[in-house]
């Protein structure tokens, strides 16, 4: 089995230091593992010195025919819909970030086309269903589906019913870009739906240990999948993957010591202090008011203009007077 990533450079972003991060992990824990890496054109040709560090950890190198015009979201978009026409074999694709805790168990891949829910649970109790579902009104596209495949990580066979399900999603997905918004996760679970109806096949948890969502499977985590869209400015992200200031280092520095030994043990990669969020409190961030003081709030740890103090002082009145009655 090979394990696929996909690179689209970007200035903009830390996608060349996360796709390094994530094959150093690898290699930390199957150090057999046949890595496929897919690029575009424009990538190979002006992200030389960052590809010169990640084909270290490569056996395989495609370039993928995508015009240079098309936005790098969308070029990304574009190979990871259709990787299955350019990889010969079973793959396992990996968004870049992530990182690897143990070694597969390849019994674990029973059908042709397996991946993780997103949030790992059903979308009926996801706790951003109102946010994905307008996904499916701003793409046109809702899979009706009770399953919710999360695309950061995909096992495929090289058979003909994983080809068949790669062309309809990426079909599918052309469709849904037209709006102008390049999400492939609706359109991914449009080919599960069709494939596969309601009994769309999973593999466990530890595979897409989604951290931001659910910590029910990150102790025996296989994989670790830290979302770097939650990552911020500020730096207070309790998981040193998730920190901006993290991959500022990668980038300037590499893979120096303290990052290698990072890697050794990525359970431990966290900040003190941490509390886990749930019950009432979980509830609570769901609401438009926290949304809107968390959004004062972080304006003022970025220094810009901002009412969260006035705010404050306000509630602070109003506690002291219904307290004082």
């Amino acid at each position: 089995m090979k394990y696929l990533y996909v690179l689209v450079g970007s200035k903009k972003g830390f996608y060349c230091e996360q796709t390094l991060v994530s094959m150093a992990s690898l290699k930390n824990v199957q150090p057999d593992a046949f890595v496929t890496l897919l690029v575009d054109c424009q990538t190979d040709k002006d992200f030389l010195s960052d590809l010169e560090r990640i084909k270290k950890y490569v056996n395989e190198y495609i370039i993928v025919p995508v015009e240079d015009c098309v936005p790098p979201i969308a070029k990304s978009r574009y190979i990871k819909t259709s990787m299955r026409k350019y990889v010969k074999g079973d793959f396992l694709y990996i968004d870049a970030d992530t990182v690897w805790n143990t070694p597969v168990s390849e019994s674990d891949f029973t059908h042709d086309v397996m991946g993780v829910l997103d949030g790992h649970c059903l979308l009926a109790t996801h706790p951003l269903k109102k946010e994905i579902e307008a996904d499916f009104k701003r793409v046109n596209c809702d899979p009706g589906v009770e399953r919710y495949v999360n695309g950061g990580v995909l096992f495929s066979k090289d058979s003909s019913i994983s080809r068949a399900f790669f062309d309809l999603w990426h079909k599918k997905w052309l469709q849904t870009s037209e709006t102008g918004c390049f999400i492939d996760m609706p359109s991914l679970n449009v080919a599960f739906k069709e494939v596969y109806g309601n009994d769309v096949p999973l593999l466990p948890g530890v595979y897409n240990c989604q951290i931001s969502r659910s910590w029910k499977y990150f102790v025996k985590a296989k994989l670790i999948h830290f979302f770097t869209g939650w990552m911020t400015e500020c730096g207070d992200k309790a998981y040193a993957f998730q920190r901006k200031a993290f991959w500022e280092f990668v980038r300037t520095n590499g893979l120096d010591d303290s990052v290698v030994d990072m890697l050794k043990n990525p359970l431990s990669a966290f900040a003190i202090p941490i509390e886990i969020c749930d019950g009432v409190d979980l509830e609570l961030r769901k609401t438009a008011t926290y949304g809107l003081l968390r959004d004062m709030f972080e304006r003022k740890i970025y220094g810009k203009r901002s009412r969260f103090d006035l705010v404050e002082k306000i509630v602070g009145k109003l506690s002291a007077i219904f307290d004082g009655g």
